[in-house]
């Protein structure tokens, strides 16, 4: 009953506007209290904050974050969409694949969805409109394929993933690499699909680019595509811990737009700043969380759900059903970090007790959080997109309806073959 009474809390709390971080740990303190004594809640509260944020692992995410910073501020993807643009102007739908394969390769270089939206927002929809795409279409386009920064590593939401639940970061980031590559060429798929639905929905294909001009198009972009190759091949071969690959992607990151020119004293100083901002926000929301989660291993909550379900003697996939309907409603109200932090300690033991692949769920919860990315009423790429370009939310959303089918589809694909998720991983190095 306690642990039922604090998760009312806990919703109260956040539907208040409290930030979530403070939401997790006010209402972790309140149970413990409950549960037991000041003692007990002084004790936790004098040697959780320090001990969970000092954690090595901890410090993948700034440097993962400041990766992400140098290198979207540095205008490469400036560079990555005029060369899809070039290679794939004769294609149905040419600028809008374009506009998917250079958030493609944003995502390769950067684990921020909202950082990746914001920053092709800025530079596809000016284009995508110029060329006669609709602004519903041309905004769609960028939020949905902005989500494929959390699944593509290095990805934020996988490290995070990992931390909660104790599960490799490593394969997790390596997990991602074939349901991102899926999601994309689906992505693709859908566009060429929908011009087929709906002709003269997107401009006719155009042929403005010689050989030449496509070749020279991919110079500036080699020494980026190598740092990529060097973060995701040490964590695969076993060379470097993604903690140390993220250290080696920050540093590359900086040395490379430094040696090119692509980053002012200022670009340095704003994005070391915005860092910190990013990562403050991160690790109150890791203490709140770890906050609770005291509560929930005193109380065994999570032990006594489980019994519960066994009780029932239902299928393991109606329970998978069940978290599934859970995360996509979740995901139309909350941000993915939060949702991350909220429902882990509860779903992944419930998950693993079933039976069920942990680095599998955590490419499903992923692939919810991209859906959820897109979804109203809280969609965050739409809404960073949408104050971006200036184009109303409703028709930001609006755009999005038919890639958010595409979307479904691939997550369907997901859940029906676990192994497009969990071979790459088991075939890793070290």
């Amino acid at each position: 009953m306690s642990a039922i009474f604090l998760l009312v809390t806990l919703v109260v709390l956040l539907f208040a506007g409290m930030p979530v971080g403070f939401a997790l740990g006010v209402a972790g303190l309140a149970g413990l209290y409950a549960a037991g004594n000041w003692e007990a809640v002084l004790g936790i509260v004098s040697t959780a904050p320090y001990r969970t944020a000092a954690s090595y692992t901890l410090t993948t995410v700034p440097m993962f974050i400041l990766m992400a910073e140098f290198i979207s501020r540095s205008r490469v993807v400036e560079d990555v969409f005029v060369a899809a643009h070039r290679w794939l102007e004769r294609l149905p739908g040419g600028l809008a694949i374009a506009t998917v394969l250079a958030s493609a390769g944003m995502a390769a270089m950067a684990g921020s969805s909202t950082a990746s939206a914001a920053t092709m927002a800025s530079i596809a929809v000016p284009e995508l409109r110029r060329y006669g795409y609709r602004a519903s279409i041309a905004s769609g386009l960028v939020t949905v394929s902005g989500t494929l920064a959390i699944m593509i590593p290095p990805s934020i939401a996988f490290v995070l993933y990992g931390i909660i639940t104790e599960t490799s970061i490593g394969k997790l980031l390596i997990a991602g690499i074939i349901p991102g590559i899926l999601t994309t060429v689906m992505y693709c798929l859908g566009i060429i699909t929908w011009n087929k639905i709906c002709p003269g929905i997107m401009p006719p294909p155009t042929r403005l680019f010689t050989w030449r001009d496509r070749f020279s198009s991919v110079r500036p972009l080699w020494a980026f595509m190598l740092l990529a190759f060097v973060v995701i091949g040490s964590i695969y071969t076993g060379l470097a811990t993604a903690t140390e690959a993220a250290a080696v992607g920050a540093s590359g990151a900086l040395a490379i737009t430094l040696a090119g020119r692509r980053l002012r004293r200022g670009d340095v100083n704003a994005a070391l700043l915005k860092t910190v901002q990013t990562t403050t926000m991160i690790f109150t929301i890791v203490i709140g969380a770890m906050i609770f989660g005291y509560f929930l291993a005193i109380t065994q909550a999570t032990q006594k759900i489980i019994k519960c379900l066994q009780a029932l003697d239902v299928a393991p996939w109606v329970v998978m059903g069940c978290i599934i309907v859970l995360y996509v409603i979740l995901g139309c109200i909350m941000d993915q970090v939060a949702i991350l932090f909220i429902t882990l300690p509860l779903t992944f033991p419930l998950v693993v007790s079933l039976g069920y692949d942990p680095v599998w769920f955590g490419v499903i919860c992923t692939k919810l959080g991209e859906i959820g990315l897109i979804t109203p009423p809280v969609g965050m790429n739409a809404y960073v997109v949408s104050a971006t370009s200036r184009i109303p939310l409703d028709q930001v959303f609006l755009g999005t309806g038919m890639m958010l089918a595409v979307d479904i589809l691939s997550l369907i694909l997901l859940l029906a073959f676990p192994s497009i998720s969990t071979w790459l991983p088991s075939m890793m190095k070290g």
